[in-house]
């Protein structure tokens, strides 16, 4: 970095842009600055960060990654999108209450528990001609409700991948193609598996990749066997080729790598071994922000502190259903997830996360559709949203209670904190 001009304020600042120069020089992972007296952080918070700026030629960008759970249609969803009259599906609804908070996202991605194989053309066929648990495959017009939501990226590898056969996964991502979202986890060909998906924004490279640890007991002929990423029973050798990716996504020019793995043990609370060897496996890896789907419930995130070799890793073990019509029903909440907000920066000292938050979730059901509701501004501002029943805000009032336990599981609480619609965790 370079002064860009004199200031009038050069006496009280120069100080600490030479010592700002010094901790920039030592290395790219702002993780090794600690905020003690003795060393200054790149993005020192002792000075306004727009008067860093105005005296230094160091170009700074930002990017906001917003990161749901499982998005899945189960059988009532179907019915209620369903006009009779036109033999079609109305999904339009069901993010509206949400939408607000979609759109503050740069980088929309989740989930997508669902494939679109084509009316008639699944395993399951009871619906309309299309399916529902426990063969999901979903009409074409809902893949154009995500897109119209604002989703940039999808991953594709789940247990549920197969549910309309391998000409399934061909068609759904040709569908997803064709309405501009990206997408990792399953192949047409081998030479689309051997492709790596990043996506630039603002100035920043976001390198993504999608593993499944089950296919509900299908297995691939040997002829097809490139189409689904997976690991099943955990096997070393397709762990190692998962990390080996996340390697590859790095040396591409990815600034900033997200793992979003399909794993877990359906509604636990906790995660298990397994997610946890994953997690450190993808840390070793380079993997900035690591995401887990397949419990249906909310987990804890975690933070894997910085080592000499890698930058500190955030882990969402499991970030729950985004949408689905599972509800709370043996103390188990199906109903609650969460959008994982993560702002990550650019400058000349790297790449690093610098802000996260969290908006709680929660499903609710109406006539016409089931949708999704914010839950703390359900909770603070119920009259800014549509008219709450009951059940809305005994739900509500139980997840705004109870999600933040939930979410910061082991780590310190005063690291956690509660905006007027949002947690936020500091970095």
């Amino acid at each position: 970095m370079v002064c860009a001009k004199s200031h009038g304020k050069i006496g009280k600042w120069v100080t600490w842009v030479a010592l700002l120069l010094f901790a920039c020089s030592r290395g790219s992972n702002l993780e090794e600055h600690t905020t003690s007296s003795e060393t200054v952080q790149c993005d020192s918070s002792n000075i306004r960060q727009e008067e860093i700026d105005s005296i230094t030629n160091c170009p700074i960008q930002r990017l906001r990654i917003s990161a749901v759970g499982d998005i899945m249609l189960h059988d009532y969803q179907m019915r209620k999108a369903y006009r009779n009259d036109t033999d079609t599906f109305d999904f339009s609804p069901v993010f509206q209450q949400i939408q607000p908070y979609l759109d503050e996202a740069d980088l929309l991605i989740g989930n997508l528990e669902t494939v679109f194989g084509g009316k008639k053309k699944g395993r399951d066929t009871s619906v309309y001609g299309y399916g529902t648990f426990p063969y999901f495959n979903a009409p074409d017009c809902f893949a154009t409700t995500l897109s119209e939501a604002g989703f940039d990226w999808l991953a594709t590898a789940n247990n549920h991948i197969l549910d309309a056969y391998p000409a399934g996964i061909t068609r759904t991502l040709n569908l997803l193609d064709s309405l501009g979202i990206a997408h990792h986890g399953t192949s047409r060909d081998s030479t689309e598996r051997q492709a790596l998906s990043i996506i630039e924004k603002n100035g920043i490279k976001v390198g993504l990749l999608s593993y499944t640890h089950s296919l509900n007991g299908i297995h691939l002929k040997k002829e097809h066997s490139f189409m689904v990423n997976e690991y099943r029973k955990y096997d070393s050798t397709k762990v190692s080729e998962m990390c080996a990716v996340a390697r590859r996504l790095r040396e591409a020019g990815a600034d900033f790598t997200i793992a979003y793995l399909h794993c877990g043990t359906e509604y636990q609370r906790t995660p298990n071994r397994y997610q946890r060897r994953m997690a450190d496996s993808l840390h070793k890896a380079g993997c900035d922000l690591i995401l887990m789907s397949h419990p249906h419930i909310l987990q804890r995130l975690e933070i894997i502190p910085p080592t000499e070799e890698q930058r500190g890793s955030l882990v969402a073990y499991s970030l729950g259903n985004f949408l689905s019509s599972q509800v709370y029903s043996d103390s188990i909440p199906k109903d609650i997830g969460a959008i994982l907000e993560v702002t990550i920066r650019k400058d000349s000292c790297g790449t690093a996360i610098d802000q996260v938050s969290v908006v709680p979730t929660y499903t609710y059901w109406r006539k016409s559709h089931i949708g999704i509701l914010p839950v703390i501004q359900a909770y603070n501002h119920p009259d800014s949203l549509f008219h709450l029943y009951k059940r809305d805000k005994e739900r509500v009032k139980d997840a705004f209670s109870k999600t933040l336990i939930t979410l910061r599981g082991k780590m310190d609480s005063t690291l956690w904190s509660i905006d007027d619609d949002r947690y936020l965790l500091k970095w």
